[in-house]
């Protein structure tokens, strides 16, 4: 039987991160995105999943901005090992991640993802569609977890996103 677990990435992980997302993604650009985030500072929480201290996930969290208030967080990428999904180590990241948003004061998370897949979490496609954002769509959708966030505005995603290295 493996030991599992989930504990917050250091430096010294990155380039297993990015073997990682590579793997998971197809391509290099969620790898870049999450080296961007680290390199400017922009990362909240980043966790890591170990299995016989092998990491085969990992979830990132990151500001983004309403209306240029730092109220809201971003969810994503989030990546587990190819021949590792199916088998709860997503959920195991995103139940850990979350309260962690919650107790930054984070109001909304935002996420760009699998329709079928982040709902189970309460992310909804009409919380976010109420929102100028860079994306729209089914698979772009927001959690709300205080009730004092505001309902509308704008957001505004770290350069990662737009311009990775």
């Amino acid at each position: 039987m493996s030991k599992s677990a989930i504990r917050h990435a250091r430096p010294e992980d990155m380039e297993a991160i990015a073997t990682l997302n590579i793997a998971a993604f197809g391509g290099p650009d969620e790898a870049g995105i999450v080296r961007q985030l680290a390199d400017d500072g922009k990362s909240l929480v980043s966790l890591v999943a170990l299995e016989d201290e092998e990491i085969v996930g990992h979830i990132q969290f990151f500001p983004v901005l309403v209306d240029g208030r730092d109220i809201a967080a971003g969810l994503g990428p989030m990546s587990v090992a190819p021949d590792r999904q199916r088998k709860g180590i997503g959920r195991k990241l995103i139940i850990a991640g979350m309260p962690l948003m919650e107790r930054e004061g984070r109001g909304l998370v935002f996420v760009l993802g699998h329709t079928d897949y982040y709902p189970y979490f309460g992310f909804s496609p009409q919380v976010a569609e109420r929102y100028e954002a860079p994306w729209s769509g089914p698979a772009f959708m927001g959690i709300e977890l205080r009730l004092d966030t505001p309902r509308t505005g704008k957001l505004t995603y770290p350069k990662a996103f737009t311009q990775t290295a």
